[in-house]
């Protein structure tokens, strides 16, 4: 208690209330900057995780169908229903490029440029077959046609799928990750708050013995000394 009573008024209220705001001030800093990056890794992982696995999902989709659609115009002895069919592939294959310019303006790690990078050679390959297939039914090569398919064309396809399923698995990967990254920041401003607690009993204990000591001080009556 001795300390208490060198210490004069004014720098007893200074001193509490200097505390306080320091402490208010940096866990308010923290605490801020903490909810601004958990914030950012959520909106992250839907942005840049949740929409881009559905993105190539919809691209496996309708690759799936134009593989589909290519089978049921070589089967296809009519002529309005071959360009039906053809029209449909065309329009699949567009929207897939699309969907694909839209998938690369997501964030991409390293690991998903090159597995896209791989994506687009390959599509490339399955386009130039899948045009090479529909000429020859329309031509009637109905049997060039459906050799290409079952062979040349299955290959294409199975090429297309193995960086298709690469950049799924990646989503997966990686969304997991900020999601570790934003349960450890949310552990940090528990263990803040809880910081917070504690400096704030000790701060008012201080505060109580301050103000216990200063009555003390007050209570104290000068004494009258006769001169001998």
């Amino acid at each position: 208690m001795n300390w208490a009573y060198r210490i004069t008024k004014r720098d007893k209220i200074a001193f509490a209330l200097g505390s306080v705001f320091a402490i208010i001030l940096l866990a308010t800093w923290f605490a801020s900057y903490s909810i601004g990056q958990v914030s950012k890794q959520f909106r992250s992982v839907y942005q840049d995780r949740l929409v881009p696995s559905l993105l190539i999902s919809e691209v496996m989709e309708r690759s799936y169908q134009n593989r589909i659609m290519l089978e049921e115009h070589i089967l296809s002895s009519s002529n309005n229903r071959e360009d039906s069919l053809e029209q449909l592939v065309q329009v699949n294959t567009v929207g897939i490029d699309s969907l694909i310019q839209k998938f690369e303006a997501t964030y991409l790690i390293e690991r998903e440029s090159r597995g896209l990078a791989q994506y687009k050679q390959q599509f490339n390959k399955l386009v130039e077959v899948q045009d090479r297939i529909l000429d020859l039914s329309n031509s009637g090569n109905k049997f060039e046609a459906e050799s290409l398919y079952r062979t040349g064309g299955h290959e294409a396809f199975l090429n297309l799928l193995e960086p298709l399923h690469s950049l799924i698995q990646l989503q997966g990967e990686v969304g997991l990750e900020l999601y570790e990254s934003a349960d450890r920041q949310v552990k940090t401003l528990k263990v803040l708050s809880y910081l917070v607690i504690g400096m704030s009993v000790f701060i008012a204990l201080l505060i109580a013995t301050l103000l216990q000591a200063t009555r003390k001080l007050n209570n104290i009556k000068p004494q009258n000394y006769r001169m001998n």
